[in-house]
């Protein structure tokens, strides 16, 4: 199974995407170093590391937002039915 990553230029033994010859850049790092497309292959069904993890965080905020929303709705409609009878 194949992914495409974006990850530092220069690393022996990575796939890199080229369009005309030339690497494409896909952004900067925190430190202002240049990104690239990287084609990553993953041999198996191995996790890639840290996905456990990451996936944890997104599953985590995603709950957070959706219980958010949920309580401003609960306000809302309180404070939309107060008056009626």
């Amino acid at each position: 199974m194949s992914g495409i990553v974006c990850g530092p230029g220069g690393v022996d033994g990575v796939t890199y995407a080229y369009v005309n010859a030339q690497q494409v850049s896909c952004g900067n790092d925190s430190n202002g170093n240049t990104l690239y497309v990287q084609v990553s292959t993953l041999a198996g069904d191995q996790p890639v590391p840290g996905g456990e993890l990451v996936g944890l965080q997104i599953g985590g905020a995603m709950l957070g937002v959706l219980a958010v929303a949920w309580g401003v709705r609960v306000i809302r409609d309180f404070l939309n039915s107060t008056g009626e009878t």
